[in-house]
């Protein structure tokens, strides 16, 4: 009895604080979802979609538009946002993925809105604190590609659906349009969480039963308003289309990628996986029900608790399952699942787990915050751990490359290392350039026929070749006369080769 008092007290004056200080809720899950993305934002060097960004990103806004009209349209949206960002801050590692940080940040504001407005205030605190943990959304939030903005956006949708649900006159529903349309203009597939929602709203609607006219009106100004979002979205679905080669490459899904979803909402371990699980059941079957009683302990002759309110549940569960699924499922007709199409997902774990988690009494709830925090705890370190890359390729050519060297690629475009990394690769005279990427319309630059580049290399002594392929082999690009003076390997399988004239070699 004393126990369950005290247990009883915590709770009290922990409510009582959170009354006190109500904005407090609404600051702590995005203020650290914020520290914790740019904590280490810029340790690892830029991998190859990143260099991707930086070649889109470093032309002019007409050579960006005719780049999109021939691959990346999906990405056009993205390109055109960090495109000012570049302007003003360059392209090193933290400015271009600061966006991305700052998206994850905002989603994480969205979360804990969702869970304050569905729930109760310490849902939201602990959604936006789950949210801060996943490791994917570390991830994601030091990447210069779109699929943080992504989930921002999908969480403004979100949250536009419950507003339009709860409140159905027309600004909801043209601001929850507006949201969807922008969610799909950031990435097709976001579009994937349209289905979701149609679950969501017939879970919400449930509720106004005896209010048929009610339900039909709000299910019709719904599906006027996703059609209107559609119609915007149809000419960047086009052209889309038209650009699906860009993702042949995607195998086919097996079962591997189912473990693959789990690994990516939870990320870390199977104990990790299990934990976030447990919480995300709890939160999905709780809901206010057991709010700070959980282990339940009813008094003699006390009233049984309320039913819970589902609503919360209603939203996150479709949200969290769906979009995974249908993208599993067009992928065994046409592969287009990648875990990091589905990133968006992540805040209905987040809500889920967080309620969770805001079910449990005091101490139950600070063992569990310290052990989710710590199953993540080596997966967010190694996120964080100095890479090599196109990052060791650079700085070890500054540091070797002497006046009059010349680099060569041997493969049939350029990549856009010199872009990404310029104090190494720019200094290098790119002797098999054809069209830079930019006067081509095309991420990677162009190159010259094998006997233009043979006659190039006659007026060069030293040769450098980067390559991050296995199976290629820099000595078919030479003239005769150049022999292999050294080769380094510097990373995985990025190798850097020097090509010298014989009669050079020592």
């Amino acid at each position: 009895m004393a126990g369950t008092q005290q247990d009883n007290a915590c709770a009290a004056t922990e409510q009582a604080l959170v009354s006190e200080r109500p904005g407090r809720t609404l600051i702590v899950g995005p203020a650290i979802t914020l520290a914790v993305m740019l904590w280490g934002v810029s340790a690892r060097p830029y991998w190859g979609d990143e260099a991707d960004t930086v070649s889109a990103v470093s032309r002019s806004v007409p050579q960006l538009i005719r780049l999109l009209g021939h691959v990346d349209a999906v990405h056009g949206l993205y390109y055109l946002l960090l495109w000012p960002v570049v302007r003003v801050a360059g392209t090193s590692e933290f400015a271009t993925r600061l966006p991305s940080a700052v998206a994850m940040a905002a989603a994480a504001a969205g979360v804990t809105v969702i869970a304050r407005r569905l729930v109760s205030r310490r849902a939201g605190l602990c959604a936006g604190l789950m949210f801060a943990v996943l490791p994917t959304v570390s991830l994601q939030g030091h990447d210069a590609r779109p699929y943080a903005m992504v989930t921002a956006a999908a969480v403004l949708a979100s949250y536009l659906l419950v507003r339009s649900a709860q409140d159905p006159r027309p600004r909801w529903f043209a601001a929850y349009g507006l949201s969807v349309a922008l969610l799909g203009c950031t990435q097709l597939f976001g579009l994937l969480l349209v289905p979701a929602h149609a679950v969501t709203l017939i879970g919400l609607s449930r509720r106004r039963r005896a209010e048929r006219n009610g339900q039909r009106a709000l299910a019709c100004r719904w599906l006027v308003t996703i059609t209107a979002a559609g119609v915007a979205v149809a000419p960047v679905a086009i052209l889309c289309w038209a650009q699906r080669g860009a993702i042949s490459w995607i195998p086919k899904p097996g079962w591997h990628d189912l473990d693959d979803v789990a690994n990516l909402m939870a990320a870390g371990s199977v104990a990790s996986v299990v934990m976030i699980g447990l919480l995300s059941v709890l939160g999905g079957t709780c809901g206010d029900s057991l709010m700070m009683t959980w282990p339940p302990t009813p008094a003699r002759g006390a009233a049984r608790p309320a039913a819970a309110d589902r609503s919360l549940t209603w939203l996150a569960a479709p949200w969290l399952v769906l979009p995974p699924l249908l993208l599993l499922a067009v992928s065994e007709i046409k592969p287009v699942y990648n875990g990091r199409y589905v990133t968006y997902c992540l805040p209905a774990v987040a809500l889920l787990a967080g309620t969770g988690l805001a079910a449990l009494r005091w101490p139950m709830r600070a063992a569990a915050v310290a052990l989710v925090v710590a199953l993540a705890a080596p997966t967010q370190l190694g996120l964080r751990v100095p890479g090599n890359g196109m990052r060791a390729a650079a700085q070890f050519l500054s540091a070797h490359e002497r006046p009059g060297d010349a680099i060569i690629y041997p493969e049939p475009s350029i990549p856009p290392w010199d872009l990404a990394y310029p104090e190494g690769f720019a200094h290098l005279r790119d002797i098999s350039l054809r069209q830079t990427a930019a006067a081509s319309g095309r991420l990677y630059a162009s190159t010259v026929p094998l006997p233009v580049l043979e006659r190039r290399e006659r007026g060069v002594r030293r040769i450098w070749a980067v390559e991050m392929r296995p199976d290629d082999n820099p000595a078919t690009y030479l003239a005769p006369g150049f022999r292999l003076a050294h080769q380094w390997k510097l990373d995985g399988y990025l190798k850097v080769w020097l090509y010298t004239v014989a009669h050079d070699q020592k």
